[in-house]
């Protein structure tokens, strides 16, 4: 008779029972046992985990197969990202009648081959993949045709696709058409009601992503009456179940205080909840705090860095960049480049994208290590098979502006050109900028900003604004200003920037015609259609372009609160200083306010208390 002694003997004993099977060449074993190690919390467990994988996709395991590819893909468990291996790997799990490999090989292609013949077969692999049914492939030709990412923008076709997730239930497809309908596209009207409606269909099934998202709606009064004490309840049962990013976003509430009172005391104390479930933002946001210190927490810099370590450990990678950055620096830490090379290696074997085009831009600029192309261009490869495409957009802009410039140019060149075929946003904007800086060979000015036109014209938002920018301003001797074609151009990408977008723009413009009384109310009424979250960057920069016209926003909705009785006239006259110090005082803001009625610090202050009054 078999007798069971404990839970604890009894996965032991599978586990050897799987280790000998695997030993033997079961790949179901050898998968299985890579799994179990996987999951294990030692890195030196994970690692071994890759061997046991490898084995099962070496015996023609193909859910092995496809998991080795995404490792290749992204790296993880100790293992580096591999792109060319990644794209052997999927191939071979394709042949093996792979559904999610063809998926996967098909967004691998797009983020990797920029040629025509590659863009092409990545997208004719994952309309496969979507044809077959295959969930994640739909979603992700949804965002293509909606964004028109390489294609023209298409949205009866974006939301075919995303009709195959919504039918099945996907919370991927439920939650992309609901943000894209909370903000609207260009041709896709926006529709907050039934965004949000979406994403309460996405909640109800326990999604919390959804739930943040509609307390964030809450927040800004996005297709409900603005509703802060709810949106923070929502944060706040959904942080006691378990959920850690919502102990952050409540932090984050209370530290940035746009819709509270700040209180960065109880945002450490909302982030410690956080770093106490093991969640490293937590713990970052924490080590960003002490080493800049906030009112109620001072700087402690021998704190900050033990937090960072303490994430590094935990397999940070953001701690693992912002640490690496502070050994390049070398303000608070000792300047050690090899240990920041370490740091960022380590995050991108950990499939950090963002830590890879750090290392591949480090390589292009010669400092503080030998510019060496053949190290961008590797790690270039490594950000792009991890899907971060805008990274092409930064290396190949720090190649053409460094020390590889001479050898390189035309590498660069072809590098943006040919992501700006495939439609990586913001690219066509890059390239423009350094076509007319000289770097790179232009067709003419004609030419650069019919690229634009055309980008813009598909979506992409940087060639918009760019090419709105050039008719505001104009270009050195290239281009006058001409602030008619500038507002006859704005009119036509509305649908792109969206209204909020849109608005600031208009602000932009208006300050170039004058200061006349007339132009100052024109200004203050498109600070109307700005959401609290943008309204204290835009008063800034308004401050910059025009004291005018930013003094005579102030004294409008200062006036309506009752603390202004002056003439609106954009004057900073006496009345005005006074109105502006009441406010202060009421926001308990004098500290900020300190340094003048014309500073950064008195816009912020001001804009948080009146929008905040005004909600």
């Amino acid at each position: 008779m078999v007798e069971i002694t404990s839970v604890e003997a009894l996965f032991e004993e599978v586990r050897e029972d799987l280790r000998v099977a695997a030993e033997a060449g079961d790949s179901a074993a050898s998968l299985a046992m890579a799994r179990s190690l996987f999951s294990d919390p030692d890195p030196a467990k994970q690692a071994e985990g890759i061997d046991y994988l490898v084995r099962a996709a070496e015996a023609g395991a193909r859910d092995a197969i496809e998991q080795l590819g995404e490792l290749y893909a992204e790296g993880g468990y100790g293992l580096a990202p591999d792109p060319a291996k990644a794209r052997e790997t999927y191939e071979r799990a394709v042949k093996a009648g792979s559904l999610g490999a063809l998926a996967s090989l098909g967004q691998l292609l797009l983020n990797t081959d920029f040629s025509p013949e590659g863009q092409k077969r990545g997208l004719e692999m994952l309309e496969k993949a979507a044809e077959a049914g295959q969930v994640s492939a739909a979603n992700r030709l949804a965002e293509i045709y909606l964004g028109g990412l390489g294609v023209d923008p298409d949205v009866e076709k974006a939301l075919h696709y995303y009709g195959v997730g919504l039918i099945n239930e996907s919370e991927g497809a439920i939650v992309g058409l609901g943000d894209a309908l909370r903000t609207g596209t260009r041709q896709l009207a926006a529709n907050p009601k039934v965004a949000m409606d979406l994403f309460q269909r996405a909640a109800d099934k326990g999604q919390a992503g959804a739930t943040r998202r509609i307390a964030s709606m809450y927040l800004n009064g996005e297709a409900v009456a603005q509703d802060v004490v709810r949106a923070e309840q929502m944060l706040t049962e959904l942080a006691e179940a378990g959920d850690a990013q919502s102990f952050v976003e409540l932090g984050d509430l209370y530290r940035d205080g746009i819709f509270v009172a700040t209180d960065v005391p109880k945002a450490v104390g909302f982030y410690e909840r956080a770093s106490a479930l093991n969640f490293n933002a937590g713990t970052t946001r924490l080590a960003g705090l002490y080493l800049a210190g906030a009112e109620g927490v001072p700087i402690n810099v021998k704190r900050s860095l033990e937090y960072y370590n303490e994430a590094v450990e935990g397999g940070s990678t953001g701690a693992m960049r912002s640490l690496a950055d502070l050994y390049l620096e070398g303000r608070i830490l000792s300047p050690d480049p090899q240990q920041a090379i370490d740091l960022l290696e380590r995050a991108a074997t950990f499939g950090d994208s963002a830590s890879a085009e750090r290392l591949a831009t480090i390589y292009a600029q010669n400092d503080p290590f030998p510019a060496d192309y053949d190290k961008v261009k590797s790690y270039l490869d490594l950000a792009l098979a991890m899907g971060n495409t805008r990274a092409v957009i930064n290396v190949a802009t720090a190649i053409a502006e460094g020390p590889l410039a001479r050898s390189q140019r035309d590498a660069s060149f072809e590098l943006l050109s040919s992501a700006v075929s495939s439609g990586v946003p913001g690219a066509a904007a890059r390239l423009a900028r350094l076509q007319l800086d000289g770097l790179f060979p232009a067709q003419g000015l004609s030419g650069v900003m019919t690229m634009l036109n055309d980008s813009a014209t598909k979506g992409d938002q940087a060639s918009a604004r760019f090419l709105l920018q050039l008719y505001r301003d104009g270009y050195g001797l290239l281009l006058q200003p001409d602030l008619t074609a500038a507002e006859t151009f704005l009119a036509t990408i509305e649908p792109v920037l969206g209204p909020e977008g849109a608005a600031i723009e208009r602000i932009s413009l208006a300050v170039q015609r004058g200061d006349d009384i007339e132009t100052l109310q024109a200004i203050s009424d498109q600070f109307e259609k700005l959401s609290r979250a943008s309204v204290a960057d835009s008063l800034n920069d308004l401050r910059r372009q025009s004291a005018r016209a930013y003094v005579y926003v102030l004294q409008k909705r200062l006036q309506a609160l009752g603390l202004y009785d002056g003439t609106l006239n954009g004057t900073l006259d006496s009345v005005t200083i006074r109105a502006f110090q009441a406010a202060c005082r009421e926001a308990n803001a004098v500290q900020a306010c300190a340094p003048g009625p014309l500073t950064a610090g008195t816009a912020r202050a001001l804009a948080d208390f009146i929008w905040s009054a005004h909600s």
